[in-house]
Order: structure tokens, then C-alpha cells, then sequence
């Protein structure tokens, strides 16, 4: 197999290093046996899959995260993840989601050291990144992945979680629209909306206390947020998971930092300068006021119980709480 110069290097760095011969074969002639495994989705050029090849190379030199960024989705993932790297002391994964404790990603397509050798190509390599600094990564799939909490315990059992929570009525709303294949019509909007809580309505009340077998995937679901935090603190303690309400994040995200970044132990006056909102949807949010309505509703006693397990009461149940600010709100 004739490798690229660059690659050549990187196998000297890795010897160098004293990553054992058989593993290093492998790792080399992975390529050949099934090219697709090497890189990830989206590589187009020879340079990209080259440079993807070296990052697998290397992969036993490379840091795992300290703390990641697990959900909910549509709550300010996207900007907390863009804020974080503008940090001296933290280092982002090469991409936002890396898909690999929920299954996606070419991860679930090999198993054991290989497959962590996948994720760990995804960091920076240990010994290029500054004093006392950490590496993360922030894939919002992980909170509602019912084995994702074990899978990353399995990894990393103290790892730290940064987890935001927004209005789940406005959340929903964001979800469904975030899909390109969804008509923003208020109408169809307040149709899927309705359609869902009625099949929650109904399913809700025969799961009992197996709640775990409910999918937390779809729209609704999503915002059940207390069982899915009770996954979680069935393999990490409560002290290892950060909370954030997202609107307040959404209203100032400073306001959050400080504490914030007492919690990953780093320089706490640090200056984020940059706070332009990421991943903020552009397409018209057309509602209904009877379709937050619903919602409302619905989630009502859910937030009740989320918010006595948490010992602090958002203002979600208030009429139109988030609704002024999630027009702004980045996502």
C-alpha cells in the first residue's frame, strides 16, 4: 500500500511514540480492506481522505474529551460549542457532532479499540494542545440516546456533561421546522404537533414507570427532559452535569460563562468576545397561538416534575415564555 508523505511522517511519529507493530498494521491496511471505514461523511477530495487517514493514523495520540456538550437539541448547542473554542484553555473536536456514543457516524461500523481509535481521530493530538487545556465535542443525540449515558461511562466515567434545556413548547416548534422536509405552514405545523400529542397522550399513561421505552427522538418527546436527565444520573453523579436554561443563554450568554467555567475547572476570566448566534434558522416561524396552547398543556406537568427535580423552576409554564425570544434565539 503506498502511502502519501504526510502519512509516511505520521507513521514515524506513531512508532516514535510506541504504538505496538500489529497495531499499526492494522490501522494501515484498514484502509485498503474497506476504504469507506477511514474516513468520515462529507470527505470529497484525495487531500481531505489523506488528511482523514493521517488524524486515524495518529488516533492513540490524540486526547479524548473531558466534557461534552449532550443536548437537548434546538437549545444553543450550536453557539455554546462556537463560544467554548474561543477559550485559551479549551480545544474543539474537528467537527460539532461526532455521532459516536449514539451509534451514528462510521463508529457503530467497527467495534472495541477500533472504534474508539475512530472517535479519538476526531480530537487534537495530545501533545500539540497548550498547558492544562481540555478537548470536547457537543452531539445533542446523546441525551435523548437511551445507551448513550452507559456508552460514555464505558469511556470516560468521569466525564463532564453540559446539558441546556429550552421552553420544550418552543423547542418542538424549532425541531419541526429545523427538518427542510416539513412545510412551515402554521396549519402543518400545528397538525404534526397535534398528532403527536395525542400519541404521547396515549401512550404516556400504559408505560407507567417504563418510561425507558419510550422513544425520545420525535418532536414532543424531546422535551420530556426529566426522564432522560435520570439516565444520565443513573451512571454519573449530579455534580458532573451542568444545566442550562437556555433562554437565559439565549437573552445573555455571558451571564452563564462564569460558572459555567468554574465547573470545567479553567480560567474563569477568560473574555468570549465573539457571541454571534450559530446555527440560527431562517425560515419563517409561523404558530398559531392554539398550537402553543397545546403544547403548553402538554408539557404543563412534565415541567412540574422536571422542575421539583431540579430544585429551580424555570418560567416555561407562563403564557408565551419563549416565544419573543426564540425569534432571535440561536439553535
Amino acid at each position: 500500500m503506498c502511502l502519501h508523505l504526510k502519512e509516511l511522517k505520521q507513521v514515524v511519529l506513531i512508532a516514535k511514540a510506541g504504538w505496538a507493530e500489529n497495531e499499526l498494521k492494522t490501522a494501515v491496511s484498514l484502509g485498503s480492506r474497506n476504504p469507506a471505514r477511514m474516513y468520515s461523511p462529507g470527505l470529497r477530495t484525495v487531500g481531505q481522505k489523506i488528511g482523514w487517514r493521517c488524524r486515524l493514523l495518529s488516533s492513540p495520540l490524540r486526547a479524548l474529551p473531558e466534557f461534552l456538550i449532550i443536548g437537548a437539541m434546538k437549545s444553543g448547542t450550536s453557539s455554546l460549542f462556537h463560544y467554548l473554542r474561543q477559550h485559551p484553555q479549551l480545544v474543539p473536536a474537528k467537527k460539532k457532532e461526532v455521532h459516536y456514543f449514539d451509534g451514528g457516524g462510521l463508529g457503530q461500523a467497527e467495534s472495541g479499540e477500533k472504534s474508539l481509535n475512530w472517535y479519538r481521530s476526531h480530537f487534537p493530538l495530545q501533545r500539540m494542545m497548550p498547558h492544562n487545556s481540555m478537548t470536547y465535542e457537543a452531539t445533542p443525540m446523546y441525551l435523548c440516546h437511551r445507551s448513550a449515558a452507559k456508552r460514555i461511562y464505558d469511556v470516560r466515567p468521569n466525564m463532564k456533561l453540559i446539558l441546556m434545556l429550552r421552553n420544550p413548547t418552543e423547542r418542538a416548534i424549532a425541531h419541526y421546522l429545523h427538518s427542510k422536509s416539513n412545510r412551515s405552514d402554521a396549519e402543518f405545523l400545528h397538525a404534526a404537533m397535534e398528532e403527536e400529542v395525542a400519541r404521547l397522550s396515549s401512550v404516556l399513561p400504559r408505560a407507567g414507570e417504563n418510561l425507558e421505552t419510550l422513544d425520545y427522538t420525535s418532536y414532543v418527546s424531546r422535551g420530556l427532559y426529566r426522564k432522560q436527565i435520570e439516565n444520565y444520573l443513573a451512571y454519573f453523579d449530579r455534580d458532573s452535569i451542568f444545566i442550562i436554561n437556555s433562554e437565559e443563554f439565549f437573552d445573555d450568554p455571558r451571564t452563564i460563562f462564569p460558572a459555567l467555567f468554574e465547573f470545567l475547572n479553567i480560567q474563569s476570566d477568560s473574555i468570549i468576545n465573539d457571541l454571534t448566534a450559530r446555527n440560527v434558522s431562517q425560515r419563517p416561524k409561523h404558530a398559531w397561538s392554539r398550537t402553543r396552547e397545546l403544547l403548553d398543556d402538554f408539557f404543563r406537568p412534565h415541567n412540574e416534575e422536571l422542575f421539583e427535580f431540579l430544585g429551580k423552576k424555570y418560567d416555561w409554564n407562563e403564557a408565551g415564555s419563549g416565544e419573543v425570544v426564540e425569534r432571535a434565539a440561536p439553535t
